[in-house]
């Protein structure tokens, strides 16, 4: 006999932190969400001297955003450090291309903090209000009707709602389900990412360096500690190294400009994709974060992008006529619309930088390095590039 079914207005699969919010969000207006995820999600170490290897950079508009869904109030202020500068150096070019906060006269260009702080804070927030969270749930199948969708499971239950939301990631599952295919480019360039105790204070200064392996980045943390991520064709050759050994070679990738190293964190390694759904939405569906669009992690916009489009969707189902169905196609078209600008400009700079960057022909190095010093001598132009990061 299979088990009773459960009706709600979304069901959000996925609960990672762009599809946590997303449910957040959801059911702040009011709606009946439930949450899903085949897996529990992380949460923060209790441990103090305990650092998570997965680092994100926070907006300032998302950080606002955060805050006005009742996440921000929850996290540790201890474990979030500001980004009040940025400096980025091109092959030997010795004067590298710097923004400060104080340039655009904000309080800062963003922040860090690590996955697992901001995952818990969701999830302290989630545990306020009325949203049924289904985990260690596997799904079997998705039937997409006219009325509604109905999520069939492996026990025999299922979910019913008028909306689900996908933010089941990269290899979106649901998104398969709908039949929706993706245009997928992997780079050659893999990602190695670590934290590290530095013997210098980084000053609060976010760092990057298009160096001849790569791109490699500096992420402030608290105290005398950053967060390292490397995009390089020579991954293994990192991952192999003893912890002595990759101190050194990152120290001196960064002309060892924080001093000496010690490693915090193993390294980890992570594929490099430039990646588009063929929509962002179908039938009863809309696909938001990672199951709808990839970019390359130079800029750190992953992660805002996916917020972008949960705090977009919202505003859409919000606006709706009160007797539209939040599940209407007719509704949704108006969400893809409004992300599409956004995605395609920020996969569009990053592919392009990379493209620029992992050049090894003379010219192209010689305009790449031209072009990161112009800046610094047009400050007009260098504030517009600046309110384009802080969004």
């Amino acid at each position: 006999m299979a088990l009773q079914s459960k009706h709600y207005d979304v069901v959000v699969i996925g609960a990672a932190l762009v599809g946590a919010s997303a449910a957040l969000g959801l059911a702040k207006q009011g709606l009946r969400v439930a949450l899903v995820d085949i897996k529990a999600p992380t949460s923060a170490s209790a441990d103090p001297a305990v650092w998570d290897s997965r680092i994100y950079a926070i907006s300032p508009g998302n950080v606002d955003w955060l805050g006005q869904i009742g996440a921000w109030k929850h996290i540790n202020q201890a474990r979030v450090t500001s980004i009040d500068g940025m400096h980025v150096w091109a092959d030997a070019n010795s004067l590298p291309l710097s923004f400060d906060a104080s340039d655009a006269h904000v309080e800062n260009l963003g922040v860090i903090l690590e996955n697992g702080c901001l995952h818990q804070a969701l999830w302290d927030e989630l545990e306020t209000l009325d949203v049924d969270v289904i985990l260690n749930a596997q799904c079997a199948g998705i039937d997409f009707g006219m009325e509604s969708a109905d999520i069939r499971m492996i026990n025999g239950s299922s979910l019913v709602a008028q909306l689900i939301v996908a933010a089941d990631g990269g290899n979106s599952w649901v998104r398969s389900q709908a039949a929706l295919g993706v245009q997928k480019q992997v780079y050659e360039h893999v990602g190695v990412v670590a934290n590290f105790e530095v013997e210098l204070p980084h000053q609060n200064v976010a760092r990057q360096w298009f160096v001849e392996d790569g791109i490699l980045a500096w992420l402030p943390l608290p105290g005398n500690r950053i967060s390292m991520v490397w995009s390089t064709k020579d991954a293994q050759h990192l991952m192999q190294l003893s912890s002595e050994d990759l101190c050194q070679s990152v120290a001196q990738a960064g002309g060892f400009r924080l001093g000496a190293m010690k490693l915090i964190t193993p390294p980890a390694a992570f594929p490099l994709v430039k990646q588009n759904a063929s929509s962002m939405i179908a039938n009863r569906l809309v696909l938001v974060g990672d199951a709808a669009h990839q970019v390359h992690p130079m800029a750190g916009q992953g992660v805002n992008l996916g917020f972008r489009d949960v705090v977009e969707l919202l505003d859409v189902l919000s606006d709706r006529h009160p007797l539209a169905d939040i599940g209407d196609r007719f509704v949704l078209r108006r969400y893809e619309r409004a992300r599409k600008t956004d995605v395609l400009a920020m996969q569009g700079l990053t592919h392009g930088l990379y493209g620029v960057f992992d050049s090894k022909q003379a010219l192209v190095k010689t305009l790449r390095e031209w072009g990161l010093a112009l800046p610094n001598q047009l400050p007009g132009f260098k504030k517009q590039l600046m309110k384009h990061a802080l969004i």
